[in-house]
């Protein structure tokens, strides 16, 4: 009676060891990574993307890339409101210059015609060098938006790496469930050849 109680409470401590080891491992391992069914992945794009996951979850962890994801979101929501009244200027003065052409071209007397055309050619070259250094400066905000975009890039893909090295490291299925269906998959082929040939 002894033993057999000494053995439950010795069961027992295993089991209750074992399902601890059990949730501190799947606290460490992203949700992302863990093999739960009901996990949905979701990213900024709206499909399944491991890394965006990953990368949302080690931005929960750590103070410093949480400052730049939130530096970078900002700058993204920013930057179409603060090149939006030199896009629209810019387009407004096109649309100008595209109907002045398109107008000049209908003047039958071809001396003022070519006045015309003259003056408007004048005046777009003005205003092309009046803005030029505003497109300098668009230029250079777009180029360097591309650089911040690629450097996000490479750090996502650069702080998964860990994670996804851990995961395979610590979670690759022993083969047991895989030999056991082939091993299944064997005896039918047996026993479907063997009626196939009676």
């Amino acid at each position: 009676m002894k033993k057999n109680i000494i053995y439950g409470i010795m069961l027992c401590t295993a089991f209750s060891c074992r399902d601890a080891e059990k949730q501190t491992d799947n606290k460490e391992t992203p949700a992302a990574l863990q093999d739960d069914k009901s996990y949905n992945i979701i990213s900024k794009r709206g499909s399944s993307d491991l890394i965006e996951s990953l990368y949302a979850d080690a931005v929960s962890k750590d103070s410093a890339l949480k400052k730049l994801d939130e530096s970078v979101n900002e700058i993204r929501d920013g930057k179409t409101d603060s090149l939006k009244k030199f896009d629209i200027y810019e387009g407004k003065n096109h649309d100008y210059f595209t109907s002045a052409n398109y107008h000049v071209k209908e003047i039958k007397d071809s001396l003022l015609r070519k006045s015309l055309t003259a003056l408007i050619a004048k005046n777009l070259e003005e205003y092309n060098n009046k803005v030029s250094s505003h497109r300098e400066l668009v230029k250079t905000v777009n180029t360097r938006m591309v650089s911040l975009n690629d450097l996000e890039l490479a750090l996502k893909i650069s702080r998964t790496f860990p994670l996804i090295k851990k995961y395979q490291k610590e979670n690759l299925p022993n083969q047991k469930s895989i030999l056991n269906l082939r091993q299944n998959i064997d005896q039918a082929i047996k026993l479907a050849d063997t009626l196939y040939k009676k």
